[in-house]
């Protein structure tokens, strides 16, 4: 829409900075509603900025080619997204304009601009009375595709992850207005005002960056009734000198500064003398002096100091800049390096982004006077490029040690001293500048910016939209991450059956979570082996499944007698799976669905219910190319037309089993006589081998076999999308039997062959009825592309966990509990961050190596390394025989790419004595490359 002439908006100088400064034009509709919530009575002052800001974000989206924001105030929005999450920036949209295009990719219809204090009330929590709960009644929501909507929230929505640029520091002083919502906050929140007081102390930096082995001007430092305890390292070349008084300190500061210029090397032939505080920044009060002229060394330090607030100080430290005898660019021109680092998935920082800006030599360079380019061209330009991934590394790696640091300091501080129970820093900027050091150029770190750091990486983002979003992606998921915790933390789920005791992560994982847990077991109470880890428990034995129904009916029944409210159901334990989902559906919870559990867990019905779907779908190909002939069968006379059904030879496995026990190969109707019979006899009732589906009945099921390579599909539904999958091989079953062998993590196939799998595994699963939660699916990938072996309708046993937990960044267990919350989980869309390759050790094969002491004593040493992955399956061989064992354990190593997981692998079993003439390791694992 074009509009006339007459409103074009002639943008009037008197903004401050924090506005800023627009075009000379306004192509956007400004009759729109940014007026506070109907029930607040009075406009709050700093509302008159609120227009600069609305400006100032149709500005950028019209010349970025976005669509303009759409006002939806006159329709309220009256329904939460999935995901429940409401993540609130305080801000104009200047500083923040790379987070909220990202998050409204990541995360459509919960990033939400509030552009006025009065668009949020604050009330106390009902998780703590004693804490304070943001709830957002009005923002400006960012879509994918940077589509906005100006929204009206009824019911107001609660704020999962809060960010405040509203601060006198971050605005120059135009408004303060969100230091006073950040008081007891129960929310996760980025950078308080607590921790920017440290992150913008340049002191406090220079002391990280020295504990994180990063390069940095030698510094003397004057501190003005600063409250923080400096703990200098004894070989830093950092001096702090604390005064609590601005009279009489000019004798102290000129024998400091005389003693410290006394004390540098002879390349020291230039000084800096800059403030530090939370007010000052791009390069305000930014002096340069000759190192010769230490009067105006002394007179520009004291001067400085006279402008401090109490918590500044001052720095006086040696100039870093290139050696203008390299180039005839270096003697007039300098440049400063960027580096933009987030705390990613699980506390891992990563660095993003690394930018330059070209200055004067002789001036102050910062984000504000320099124009953003690449850390390539500047290196090329300035002929550094064979030093290029030398500097390279030890920025990235420094920069995230650099957070890394600061993490773990703000671990070790009180509530009080973070500014808030969820106050953490999840993102830093970091400055270097380049200067040599025993002939060769070093990146020397100047000083860390807190969380209003990233406007020069959206500024570079804007000039290149290829790389649209990529500094701040990290920082979204750590925001979504956070604000999910928050969410189901305290939430109680009712699980039913925890299986065997290596499952005891599940409840670990629960308790980090702050979830709380209803366990339904069959221990007696008072012998319970976990009680420290569940809220209540339930004794109660569900074993025999014919019976699902009834005893949906008696556990429900015995919740409410006990008074037990449940936020949600779910179950890890194979034959629990109908059960969950019946008790969801009588009790309007979320899950599997009772039809898709049902179908999952009869392995004929999936495949009968799959070959039933042969229409044409316009996205996806027909569900019947998964499939192949599966017969049902109840008695050994069913066997003769089965077999002839589906041909020979043919597979016979149980119709409700798991771990492929008892799962045969048989090559005429005798041997497959014999197979039915023998395993009728052993396998009849629960009992004879807990947990693999014999509560369901021990019929059995004739299929024809599938060629090719297995892999596994560990999926994330939530009310039938697709949310995350998950790919893994496996190597070939051991002869005679289909135990597992061999895996690795992620897969070797081509990317258009994952997209296959996945995408078999998603329409599997769909089509049969299942509808939300965590889901293993087991393929083949034949010559014709997926074909289907079974559905596991609950998460995938064995190591897959922790495995996607390694790899991924994911964990399983709370995506489970989530969704049985009724909310849909955001997993990190990231790149592996390993390889991972294991094996399993079954009981024929393993039971003495397992039992010994030395591989007791190795696998001890094992969990202490992070690059193995030790998981305990089962240490009951009680019911193992040569036809129907599960494997103990799984042993696997992390690298960097595939052949190195071998290499290590096969090294390590070799060592653990696994690897032996009958299980042939190097076998399993050699179509692994």
């Amino acid at each position: 829409q074009k509009y006339p002439l007459a409103t074009l908006f002639l943008k009037q100088l008197t903004a401050d900075k924090y506005t800023t400064a627009l075009g000379s034009y306004c192509a956007w509709n400004r009759h729109v509603n940014l007026s506070p919530p109907d029930f607040v009575k009075e406009v709050p002052e700093n509302d008159k900025h609120i227009y600069n800001y609305y400006d100032a974000l149709q500005y950028t989206l019209y010349e970025t080619n976005y669509a303009e924001t759409e006002d939806r105030t006159t329709d309220p929005r009256t329904t939460l997204p999935g995901s429940g999450i409401s993540i609130v920036i305080l801000a104009s949209p200047v500083e923040c304009m790379a987070i909220l295009l990202e998050g409204g990719r990541r995360c459509p219809g919960d990033m939400l601009l509030v552009m006025s204090k009065s668009w949020i009330t604050v009330v106390p929590s009902d998780l703590d009375p004693s804490m304070n709960k943001l709830l957002v009644h009005k923002a400006i929501s960012f879509e994918s595709g940077g589509r906005s909507f100006i929204d009206v929230f009824d019911p107001p929505r609660r704020v999962t992850y809060f960010v405040n640029f509203f601060t006198r520091s971050i605005t120059d002083g135009q408004t303060g207005d969100g230091e006073d919502l950040e008081v007891n906050l129960e929310c996760p929140m980025s950078s308080s005002l607590k921790l920017v007081r440290r992150t913008d102390d340049k002191f406090w930096t220079r002391i990280i960056m020295a504990e994180a082995n990063v390069a940095y001007p030698a510094t003397l430092a004057f501190a003005y009734k600063v409250s923080l305890q400096y703990d200098i390292p004894n070989d830093a070349k950092l001096k702090v000198v604390k005064l609590s008084s601005k009279e009489g300190i000019e004798n102290v500061m000129q024998e400091e500064i005389l003693s410290f210029l006394n004390r540098l090397d002879e390349n020291a032939d230039r000084m800096v003398v800059k403030p530090s505080g939370v007010k000052w920044h791009g390069s305000v009060g930014v002096t340069f002096h000759p190192r010769n002229e230490p009067k105006r060394i002394i007179d520009a330090a004291i001067q400085l100091f006279m402008a401090l607030d109490a918590g500044d100080g001052i720095l006086v430290e040696v100039f870093c800049g290139p050696d203008e005898n390299d180039s005839e660019l270096m003697r007039d021109y300098s440049f400063r390096l960027r580096a933009n680092v987030c705390r990613g998935p699980n506390d891992v920082p990563i660095t993003t982004t690394l930018i330059c800006g070209v200055g004067k030599k002789n001036e102050p360079i910062n984000g504000d006077n320099t124009k953003p380019q690449s850390y390539e061209s500047t290196m090329i330009e300035w002929g550094l490029e064979n030093d290029m991934e030398r500097i390279k590394k030890l920025v990235v790696k420094g920069s995230a040690n650099i957070l890394k640091s600061i993490i773990r300091h703000e671990n070790a501080l009180t509530i009080e001293e973070k500014g808030g129970i969820g106050a953490q820093t999840d993102v830093i900027g970091i400055d270097y500048f380049l200067r040599k050091k025993e002939g060769v150029y070093v990146p020397y770190g100047i000083e860390v910016n807190s969380h209003d750091c990233t406007i020069n990486c959206q500024l570079f983002e804007f000039i290149n939209p290829s790389l649209s979003g990529y500094s701040v992606a990290p920082l979204i998921q750590t925001m979504i991450d956070r604000s999910q915790a928050f969410l189901i933390a305290g939430k109680k789920i009712l699980l039913l059956n925890l299986g065997v005791s290596s499952k005891r992560f599940i409840l670990d994982s629960a308790k980090k979570h702050r979830i709380k847990v209803v366990l339904v077991d069959t221990f007696p109470e008072d012998s319970s082996p976990i009680p420290d880890l569940v809220d209540q428990y339930i004794q109660y034995d569900s074993s025999d499944h014919t019976k699902d129904d009834e005893h949906a009916d008696k556990i429900i029944e015995i919740l409410e007698q006990q008074d037990i409210g449940i936020d949600g159901c779910c179950t890890f334990w194979e034959d629990c799976g109908p059960l969950a989902a019946i008790i969801n559906e009588k009790l309007d919870l979320c899950g599997a669905g009772v039809k898709g559990a049902l179908a999952a867990k009869k392995k004929s019905e999936t495949h009968q219910v799959l070959s039933r779907r042969t229409g044409d779908i316009p996205h996806f190909p027909r569900t019947y190319l998964y499939t192949e002939k599966s017969i049902h069968v109840e008695d050994v006379n069913d066997l003769p037309s089965a077999v002839e059904e589906v041909g020979l030879p043919c597979i016979l496995k149980l119709e409700y089993g798991s771990s492929a026990v008892g799962v045969k190969l048989c090559h005429d109707l005798e041997e497959c006589t014999k197979m039915f019979t023998g395993l009728r006899e052993h396998l009849t009732c629960e009992s004879d081998h807990p947990g693999i589906g014999l509560g369901h009945g021990n019929s059995m099921v004739v299929m024809k076999p599938i060629v090719g390579t297995e892999h596994d599909v560990d999926l994330v539904l939530f009310e039938r999308q697709l949310v995350a999958a998950y790919v893994s091989d496996n190597g070939p079953t051991r002869p005679g039997s289909f135990t597992e062998t061999a895996a690795c993590m992620p897969s070797c196939l081509r990317s258009d062959k994952v997209g296959q799998l996945v995408t078999a595994a998603y329409q599997c699963c769909t089509e049969i009825g299942l509808e939300s939660g965590v889901f293993n699916v087991e393929l083949k990938m034949t010559p014709t592309g997926p074909k289907l072996i079974e559905i596991n309708a609950r998460m995938g046993g064995f190591y897959n966990r922790h495995w996607i937990l390694k790899c991924y960044g994911v964990d399983m267990v709370r995506c489970a509990f989530m969704i049985a919350s009724g909310i849909k989980p955001i997993p990190p869309k990231i790149v592996p961050s390993c390889h991972i390759m294991g094996v399993m050790c079954v009981p024929s094969m393993h039971a003495e190596v397992f039992l010994s002491q030395k591989f007791k004593d190795a696998v001890a040493e094992l969990k202490r390394q992070e690059d193995v992955i030790y998981t305990l399956i089962e240490d009951d061989f009680s019911y193992a025989t040569a036809k129907t064992e599960e494997p103990i354990c799984n042993i696997a190593v992390c690298a960097k790419n595939t052949a190195k997981a071998k290499s290590k692998l096969l090294a390590l079993c070799s060592n653990l004595e696994v690897t032996t003439e009958q299980y042939d390791i190097p076998h399993y694992v050699s179509q692994f490359r």
